[in-house]
């Protein structure tokens, strides 16, 4: 199987895949290579990439806390896993953002849910694609009692962001895990959501063995997803943990570097494996 991750792997600035990726990943899959897309992103944010990809297999988003089937023409994917972050831990978030004046971002029903519009969460959305609705009767906080996917705290401020995170993991503790995409984007899942986990999970769902994946990554939350795979791959200019943590390099986005993973992976041979 291929995983690859979106943002900083395969998308480009102009948020588009490369048409070598998008061939080879078709190919890929022609000969009986089966590839799944594993994002930080909402499952519609994500849901337009997978099918130009022309994936088959459920979409890990949210990190890892929702793993969703493709759409049947007009029939939704089924949810094969969903988890969300308690109120014990988003309401604490929400007050602590408040107070400091960061952005934060609510995710039901793959929603994105908002105090207010800011120049941060207008960033946020022109990246994910996905309009942001002002959260007014009921609150965010009245909402958080019903869960949410994920929270993100979005703030673009590099010289602020270092203390977003601290702040935040101290918050956290080990009731939740806290990671990053983007630099500006401090992302809250529930206890023991990853994309490792959400790897394992589909792996076994689809009996298939961790060993015998390829993974695609480049940042912080896709560590976990490297770990777990026999075959971890990171894209050039990757965050240092990520490349250690590689057996190999391929090259970022927009110069075909899921191409030449497939290649030098033998995965559009159907021969090999």
């Amino acid at each position: 199987m291929l995983v690859s991750d979106l943002d900083g792997t395969l998308l480009d600035r102009r948020l588009e895949l490369d048409p070598r990726d998008v061939e080879a990943a078709r190919r890929a899959q022609s000969v009986g290579t089966p590839m799944a897309v594993a994002t930080g992103r909402m499952y519609r944010s994500a849901l337009p990439y997978a099918q130009e990809l022309e994936t088959r297999l459920p979409l890990i988003c949210y990190h890892g806390a929702l793993i969703q089937e493709l759409p049947t023409g007009s029939v939704e994917g089924a949810v094969l896993l969903r988890r969300e972050v308690p109120s014990q831990v988003s309401l604490p978030v929400l007050e602590l953002a408040r107070r400091r004046g960061w952005s934060v971002n609510v995710y039901q029903g793959d929603e994105l849910l908002v105090d207010r519009i800011t120049k941060d969460v207008e960033f946020y959305t022109s990246i994910a694609q996905i309009p942001a609705v002002v959260a007014e009767e009921p609150p965010l906080e009245e909402r958080l009692l019903q869960g949410t996917t994920k929270l993100t705290v979005v703030v673009m401020d590099q010289a602020v962001f270092p203390t977003v995170m601290a702040e935040m993991a101290e918050l956290a503790g080990a009731r939740a895990e806290v990671t990053s995409s983007i630099p500006g984007f401090c992302e809250i899942t529930a206890k023991d959501v990853n994309k490792g986990a959400a790897i394992l999970f589909l792996c076994q769902h689809l009996g298939i063995d961790p060993q015998e994946v390829v993974a695609i990554g480049d940042a912080p939350n896709d560590l976990a997803m490297l770990e777990v795979v026999g075959h971890p791959v990171a894209v050039e200019g990757a965050s240092p943990a990520v490349l250690e943590a590689a057996e190999w390099v391929t090259m970022g986005p927009g110069q075909g570097g899921l191409a030449a993973v497939v290649s030098h992976y033998q995965l559009d041979r159907a021969d090999v494996g």
